[in-house]
């Protein structure tokens, strides 16, 4: 037998070893997880690594990640990865997950769209505000909103809370839908406007006349990408001349977003 026939059997053999370890450890077991033997080690708060191997294809950006560090279980998602002796896999676990420099133990990845414990799922919130705001005229005024209406949040940790009423705070990077409103008292002088802010800075806004004496209800919405611990913020305008409250009626004074992709 030549060394090249001997070469390919060898080959051939370590393929159906390698066939056969990924049919023992790596597909999806119950629960939607794919369990992995090789050992993943900590790299740095938002990466890990898999030493001496090219295994970027397990981790398309968007994979879902499970481990356990210290008997604590933490939830991640892919969101690159690079290859250079070892493979690096950067994740994000948005506010409630960083990775510590410890031994890391139960890995698992998945790529279904909800696997057991998986809690970045269906992120949303609505707050809104129950009581009237008096709105000075001629400036661009900060909505403090009072009630959560409904929430669905990444972990623990809320996307609004009362010591920072003005605010929704991203807690897991992505593309969110946002959609705001002010329903403004009746008075037929001057114009009404509605403004969405992150970070502090202007995204957009919508600036309308008065509808005669009637309330004046403005609405406005866009799908703007955010990062971890962003805010956004709703400001509103009049210039009647006078300060102007924005009614709670019908829930119409509030923001609510949903996010819709990575």
């Amino acid at each position: 037998m030549s060394n090249f026939e001997d070469a390919v059997i060898q080959r051939i053999k370590q393929l159906e070893r390698e066939v056969e370890r990924l049919q023992k450890w790596e597909r999806p077991d119950k629960t939607g997880w794919i369990p992995v033997s090789d050992t993943w080690t900590y790299a740095s708060a938002t990466s890990f690594k898999i030493t001496g191997k090219d295994v970027r294809y397990k981790f398309p950006k968007g994979t879902k990640i499970k481990l356990v560090q210290s008997g604590i279980t933490k939830y991640f998602y892919v969101t690159a990865t690079a290859y250079s002796a070892d493979t690096t896999v950067t994740i994000t676990g948005g506010s409630d997950y960083t990775l510590a420099s410890a031994t890391i133990s139960g890995q698992a990845y998945s790529y279904a769209d909800a696997p057991q414990g998986y809690p970045f799922k269906d992120i949303h919130i609505d707050v809104v505000r129950t009581t009237a705001q008096s709105i000075p005229d001629n400036s661009w005024t900060a909505i403090s909103f009072d009630t959560i209406r409904s929430e669905e949040k990444p972990a623990t940790s809320s996307q609004w809370s009362s010591g920072s009423p003005t605010r929704l705070t991203c807690r897991l990077p992505g593309r969110y839908l946002i959609v705001a409103s002010v329903r403004f008292a009746g008075n037929s002088t001057g114009g009404r406007g509605i403004n969405i802010k992150v970070n502090g800075a202007w995204k957009m806004a919508v600036l309308v006349p008065p509808p005669g004496t009637l309330e004046t209800i403005i609405s406005i919405s866009d799908i703007i990408s955010l990062q971890t611990d962003d805010y956004v913020e709703v400001f509103v305008y009049q210039n009647s001349g006078v300060a102007l409250n924005a009614d709670a009626t019908s829930d119409n004074t509030g923001i609510k977003w949903q996010r819709i992709g990575m």
